[in-house]
């Protein structure tokens, strides 16, 4: 049997759409294939050796990116509620905040300020200070002007 024949062994078209709906909802190739039963290292092959499968992985993989990028910065800046115990009670819940994974946002959106710390020269603050806090400055207008905007939209 060749090589080409091998890379498409065939796959249930149903198990197929359910992979991808499952890996376009979770990020996972590994919770997608698992709970459809498929083989990863066969799915991978076939990515590499089928054109058209190889696009459906992609535009799943790009919509599984995203669910996963919504979901950190909901649980990074909306927070997420968890139960509260007394005496193994649920006595409540309490909004927490995901620090970590705030930070990681910042250093991931402004990597210039928020990346790894540069080496600064001894003896003042970093030379590209006034830089930044006009920058900061600028940014705050923007963002002040916007809110502006969609409140006089909002109430005409």
């Amino acid at each position: 049997m060749s090589k080409t024949l091998r890379s498409h062994v065939a796959l249930p078209p149903r198990a197929v759409a359910d992979f991808f709906r499952l890996f376009a909802a979770s990020g996972s190739v590994a919770f997608a294939a698992d709970r459809t039963g498929l083989s990863r290292s066969v799915l991978y092959r076939r990515k590499r050796s089928d054109p058209a499968f190889a696009r459906r992985w992609a535009e799943a993989q790009e919509l599984g990116v995203s669910k996963v990028r919504d979901e950190v910065f909901r649980r990074a800046v909306v927070g997420i509620k968890r139960p509260v115990f007394h005496g193994g009670v649920k006595i409540g819940k309490v909004k927490v905040y995901d620090n970590r994974l705030l930070w990681s946002l910042l250093k991931s959106h402004e990597p210039e300020t928020y990346g790894p710390r540069r080496p600064q020269a001894l003896g003042g603050a970093p030379v590209d200070l006034a830089r930044r806090l006009d920058e900061a400055d600028a940014r705050v207008a923007r963002y002040e002007a916007g809110l502006r905007e969609a409140a006089k939209l909002k109430s005409s």
